[in-house]
């Protein structure tokens, strides 16, 4: 009886944690950031080109997507170590420091948006520096020094929808193509690159969100996701980490 109680709370503890969920977000608001179809059948949703040097992305909202870190007054904006760097007429936002925080760009609000017609995630990573120690398989060393998230509103949990997501990782120890759970399974990880092989080099990474989803779920995901969140960091290490992202797009499958 013990164990049950428990597992019931455990479930009970997920459903009520703040996580991101489509109800946070209302449609009928006038969205602030936009995509772009292209005649080649890709939609382009950021390459951060119209931001000002040196500020947090103001079309990027924190974790829960009901407010923007942009406009918060300080220490709270501080907090949020990413900022727009340009370098040959480039521009790309960079996290440099220790402080864990998610900047999330909403996508359930983009009409016309349907991965099922461009399944592959494609974007650009470079790694400077890695959390040493980190490792997104545990508790208590969950860093890494880059990862991307799409979060899909489609589990139910009681009475409750409970988002599950895909994390894709720059691992600091684990191979690429480790896998973990979590979350009871509502978090599904990919290490997608890993250690200092490459490291300091612009990567670019592409990964069919679609097949994946099919095969860590059992079933077709929604055609649009709540969200796309990205993350760095390194706070349970308390090491330093630095990496650069560019160009979120979603790309059909070519023949």
């Amino acid at each position: 009886m013990k164990k049950i109680l428990l597992s019931i709370l455990g479930f009970l503890l997920i459903a009520i944690l703040p996580q991101i969920s489509s109800a946070q977000y209302d449609e009928d608001r006038e969205a602030i950031n936009s995509i772009t179809f292209g005649d080649d059948g890709v939609v382009y949703f950021e390459d951060f080109q119209h931001y000002d040097v040196g500020t947090i992305p103001n079309e990027w909202y924190n974790r829960d997507g009901d407010r923007i870190p942009a406009t918060y007054d300080e220490p709270l904006k501080s907090e949020y170590k990413y900022r727009i760097v340009e370098e040959n007429s480039r521009k790309f936002l960079r996290f440099e420091g220790v402080q864990a925080k998610h900047l999330n760009f909403p996508l359930i609000d983009k009409e016309g948006l349907d991965i099922h017609q461009n399944p592959i995630l494609k974007w650009d990573w470079r790694i400077h520096d890695i959390p040493e120690g980190g490792d997104e398989n545990s508790s208590r060393r969950n860093d890494v020094a880059a990862s991307v998230y799409v979060v899909f509103d489609t589990s139910r949990l009681f009475f409750q929808t409970v988002p599950v997501s895909i994390r894709y990782t720059w691992s600091s120890k684990h191979p690429v193509g480790s896998e973990f759970s979590k979350l009871r399974g509502r978090q599904r990880i990919i290490v997608v690159g890993t250690g200092k092989e490459g490291i300091g080099e612009w990567k670019t990474f592409e990964r069919n969100i679609v097949e994946d989803y099919e095969r860590f779920f059992g079933e077709k995901p929604p055609k649009r996701p709540i969200a796309l969140l990205i993350l760095s960091a390194s706070d349970d290490t308390q090491s330093f980490t630095k990496a650069d992202y560019d160009n979120f797009e979603l790309h059909p499958i070519r023949n």
